[in-house]
């Protein structure tokens, strides 16, 4: 009933993702709308529509709660693909942190990865805070649970032994409600994990004097080594308002992933639309400019590549 309902709201709304002439309907989980993951879900389906070769698919970009969101959806059949950070993507397949409890989902595939995603941090301007392990007492956003900002969070929080009862206050603002909680002194600290530029972080660098803040080189250097799904990752300086400096923190990748049901040949013509259409995807948003195959087909996939990609990827040449 769900899937119907999308489909008719597509239908009356005009979209140009719904081809109605498809045999076969793809529904990819994505994040909120004011990120990154949801245009570059679009950007995906729309790369799949436009390939003459595959016509008969069809691909819808659902907005969701995040990474978590999506591999819940993904397990239950709500979504056929989904774009999860790399730390939660492999925290899914093993059954660990915050999926401990429901145990390893091993039914998981890669596909492939797409860009890197900073551990970004934004504080407001007053505050004499100068890194990210100054937050302790703070008022911080950890974000909703189910995103891929709050896994990352509690993950860092465990490495520096923290716990919620010791900030001054710990709100659960989704993405799009952050920038106005911390220019209005709501908060004192917001978070996310995103690629770069990021349309809320230009929000609220603009908005009021605010602050981008990293780790230490030393943090840096023990996630890194403890979890290997975090890499160092530089935000460039002047990316945004008043932030001239470079800022150095942690990062994931942004990776699109399957349940092992989906069919062999939907995800080989799904890899081959992006691999054949490369350059029309880094022109969609800046976050996919600097996307390269190496890359793309080698970071952060902790889950066995589908069958489908693995087909692809050998046939090209990339992979033995």
């Amino acid at each position: 009933m769900k899937r119907i309902s999308l489909l008719l709201v597509s239908f009356l709304l005009g979209l140009p993702s719904l081809n109605v002439a498809a045999n076969e309907y793809l529904f990819l989980g994505t994040g909120n709308v004011s990120g990154v993951y949801y245009p570059t879900g679009n950007a995906l389906c729309r790369l799949l529509e436009q390939n003459n070769q595959h016509r008969k698919l069809s691909c819808t970009a659902e907005s969701s709660g995040g990474s978590s969101d999506n591999i819940q959806a993904l397990q239950q059949g709500d979504v056929d693909l989904a774009i999860v950070q790399s730390d939660v993507h492999w925290q899914a397949y093993n059954g660990s942190g915050e999926f401990a409890e429901q145990g390893a989902y091993k039914d998981l595939r890669s596909l492939l990865s797409l860009y890197s995603e900073a551990l970004t941090v934004l504080v407001n301007g007053d505050l004499a805070i100068q890194n990210i392990e100054q937050l302790k007492g703070h008022a911080i956003n950890l974000g909703p649970a189910g995103s891929g900002q709050y896994s990352t969070m509690q993950t860092v929080m465990q490495q520096f032994d923290w716990q919620e009862a010791d900030f001054s206050k710990v709100s659960h603002l989704k993405p799009d409600e952050q920038s106005r909680a911390l220019c209005s002194a709501k908060t004192d600290a917001i978070i996310y994990v995103v690629g770069h530029p990021n349309t809320s972080i230009t929000r609220a660098t603009t908005m009021c004097e605010s602050k981008l803040v990293g780790l230490s080189e030393q943090s840096i250097e023990q996630l890194s080594q403890h979890y290997r799904y975090f890499a160092p990752v530089t935000i460039k300086g002047g990316t945004y308002h008043n932030n001239p400096n470079d800022v150095s923190t942690i990062g994931v990748s942004a990776t699109l992933v399957a349940d092992v049901e989906l069919s062999e040949q939907t995800v080989y013509n799904f890899v081959a639309a992006i691999f054949e259409h490369l350059d029309t995807l880094r022109a969609l948003h800046p976050a996919l400019a600097e996307l390269n195959v190496q890359e793309m087909i080698n970071t952060n996939l902790s889950a066995p590549l589908h069958p489908g990609a693995l087909r692809y990827y050998k046939e090209q040449g990339w992979i033995n």
